[in-house]
């Protein structure tokens, strides 16, 4: 008898769950379809029971797309350096200081010209409890906007550096490794189309933004915090609680993700991450360009 694949929503705003898949096996082209249009349509994905070697786990995010090189080299594995790893033993404190990468709503790479459609994690050694990973809904976010604000941010664009002179949480400590590569400043939209679904979304990472054009790097990052507020609602938010086996996938064109500080940081966390080429953001500020 042949199992097929269930794919079932998870919120009424965001998520869905797939179960009964086998990302180590080769899928079929209408199974790799249904995977697709499942992430355009819930903006986060969470295909339950696998188990992943590296290689394994690049070969099943490449299901999504073409996997690209992430920030900060040190953290690739050897083998398989398009796969780092996210730990709360980081290499740059020697691993003997408890740190949480990833705090604060953010979308990755925006400081890159074409940033990654998505990203992925997977759970390699979890904590007795916690380690939540929560992915925000910003087309919604936006959706919900009073009138006056969108229209007061549709033409704006972000000028995005690796780390912005304003930043709300600063990451100076982290590695220079990499930042002189994409550091000469990319403007985005702050208002982001996506390419599928043709919908409008918030898109910005506050730590990366060094200003919205137009704005002092201070008055920028007033205006971020007025658009998280108003638009990370609970009800778009989706809140992963982590388990062995679980594969997590969203799509950074409309959505916005952090990691919880939710559990006893004596314990060790370890998830392994693909991040996937996105194209060159556009939206009503910025006209798509191919």
């Amino acid at each position: 008898m042949v199992i097929e694949m269930k794919i079932s929503k998870l919120t009424e705003n965001i998520g869905a769950e797939v179960i009964d898949v086998n990302l180590k096996k080769e899928i079929d082209r209408g199974a790799k379809e249904r995977l697709n249009q499942a992430l355009t349509d819930n903006i986060v994905l969470v295909i339950r029971d696998q188990e992943f070697k590296p290689a394994e786990y690049l070969a099943a995010v490449s299901v999504f797309g073409e996997p690209m090189e992430q920030h900060f080299t040190q953290y690739q594995l050897k083998e398989t350096p398009l796969v780092n790893y996210v730990s709360n033993r980081d290499a740059y404190n020697g691993g003997t200081k408890p740190v949480v990468r990833g705090a604060g709503w953010h979308t990755d790479h925006t400081n890159h010209e074409r940033p990654p459609k998505c990203t992925s994690l997977y759970a390699v050694v979890l904590p007795d409890e916690g380690g939540d990973t929560g992915v925000a809904n910003m087309r919604a976010g936006y959706a919900a906007l009073p009138d006056d604000m969108k229209r007061r941010i549709n033409k704006l664009q972000t000028l995005n550096v690796i780390e912005g002179s304003a930043s709300p949480r600063p990451t100076s400590k982290l590695p220079k490794e990499g930042k002189g590569k994409h550091d000469r400043g990319i403007l985005q939209p702050l208002v982001r189309t996506h390419l599928e679904c043709g919908e409008n979304a918030l898109y910005f990472h506050p730590i990366k933004t060094e200003h919205i054009v137009g704005m002092s790097p201070e008055e920028s990052q007033m205006l971020l915090q007025e658009l998280l507020e108003l638009a990370v609602k609970d009800e778009f938010i989706y809140r992963h609680k982590w388990r062995l086996g679980d594969m997590l996938i969203w799509d950074n064109r409309c959505a916005l993700h952090q990691a919880y500080q939710d559990y006893d940081l004596s314990q060790e966390r370890v998830l392994h991450r693909v991040i996937l080429h996105g194209e060159r953001p556009f939206g009503p500020s910025m006209p798509r360009v191919a």
